[in-house]
Formats: C-alpha cells, sequence, structure tokens
C-alpha cells in the first residue's frame, strides 16, 4: 500500500469560513506506489483563481539503478489522489468544545465522521453543516457536492438545494454550482482505505464529542 506523507508546510494558513483551515502550502511524498518503481513528491499549493488546493509541482524519483522512468510509468501517477490524501492530514476543522471554552482543532476525518453521525437536524443546522462540509471538500480538493450528499446522506440534488440557497442568502458566496469533478479514489472518512460508498464509516469511538454545524 502506498506510503504518503504530509511535511514542510506554509506557516501561513487559509481559512475558508466555518472553522475551516489549511496551510497555504505543503508537500507529500509517496512510496509504494502500484507500478511506480519509485518516490513521487508533490507541492500542493491553495490556488486563488480556482478557488480550492492545486498540485503545483510533481516529480518522480526512481529508486534503483536499472529503473527507466518512462512515459509509460508517468501516467500511473496519481497526483490529485496524493493531493487529496495527504490533504486529509492538514486540514483542521475548528469546532465548538463541549465544555463552552476554547473551540476545539479537529482533522477532516473526525469532522466529517461527526457530522455523518448526527441525526434529527434542523433545516439551519443543515445547511451551516452543508456549507462546512462544502469548504472542506475545496479544502482537500474533492468534488464538494458529492462530500456534502455523502456525509450529510442525501440525493445530490438536495445538496444543490441547499448550495444555491447558502450563496444565495449570501452565506457562502463562494459555492459554484457545477458538475463536480472524478472523485479520486480515496476514502474522505476512512483515510488511507479505498473509497467505498458501502463500506462502514467510523464515527467517534466515545459519546459526545464537539458540536458540529452550529
Amino acid at each position: 500500500m502506498a506510503d504518503v506523507e504530509a511535511y514542510d508546510f506554509s506557516d501561513e494558513r487559509i481559512d475558508l469560513g466555518s472553522g475551516v483551515t489549511l496551510p497555504r502550502s505543503w508537500r507529500a511524498r509517496v512510496s509504494g506506489e502500484q507500478d511506480v518503481p519509485g518516490t513521487i513528491t508533490v507541492r500542493v499549493e491553495w490556488d486563488d483563481a480556482l478557488g480550492r488546493t492545486a498540485v503545483a509541482f510533481a516529480a518522480l524519483e526512481r529508486q534503483a539503478k536499472g529503473v527507466d522512468i518512462t512515459s509509460q510509468v508517468l501516467r500511473e501517477v496519481r497526483t490529485h489522489w496524493i493531493m487529496t490524501r495527504s490533504a486529509l492530514d492538514v486540514v483542521t476543522v475548528d469546532v465548538d468544545a463541549e465544555d463552552g471554552g476554547e473551540r476545539d482543532r479537529v482533522s477532516v476525518r473526525e469532522y466529517l465522521s461527526f457530522v455523518r453521525a448526527q441525526e434529527g437536524r434542523e433545516p439551519m443546522e443543515s445547511l451551516h453543516a452543508a456549507i462546512a462540509v462544502y469548504r472542506v471538500a475545496t479544502a482537500i480538493s474533492y468534488p464538494p457536492l458529492k462530500l456534502v450528499a455523502d456525509t450529510l446522506q442525501i440525493s445530490q440534488s438536495t445538496a444543490t438545494r441547499l448550495m444555491s440557497r447558502a450563496r444565495d442568502s449570501g452565506l457562502a458566496p463562494e459555492v459554484r454550482i457545477q458538475e463536480p469533478r472524478r472523485a479520486p479514489a480515496v476514502d474522505p472518512y476512512n483515510p488511507g482505505e479505498s473509497y467505498d460508498p458501502t463500506a462502514p464509516h467510523h464515527g467517534p469511538s466515545q459519546p459526545g464529542g464537539p458540536s458540529i454545524g452550529r
């Protein structure tokens, strides 16, 4: 299995709203990719023009003498997957603390699991949760409407309506209603595993947890 390591984080953090923040840039290295005999290094940057993270640089270093980096090998390098997989380790969400004190900073994986486990939301709670998940998606370069639909367990048409309402009301003016990019083969709820929409998703190990979407 490919081993993804994120490092060299920028000190500057981008604040997307809803408590979602990420470094302006970072690097990730990957070894053990199937059919790629070497180490892949990418630099990920926040792109203001795109409104999401993007790969700014990618390189492949062969693992040993006797190995040739051919165009066929380069076609096996999954730069978007590496970017999204590494982003799951560096993007965080600030949420309300249970004791009412300072906000807690949690990982994207933990945040998405909490949101997915919630039931019985009021309409405004659903709207704010959808906005936060949409912003997480742009931070990890994942198709946003798909992530909203999968996390809130609603149809994509309902997710589209929610995000249109968020944009039109001025709560999330950055929202772009468009056909989503193809999702990378990474499970945003269980990082490190291939995406499987039928697989169980792990929630918090203890009852309770931070308040989400308020």
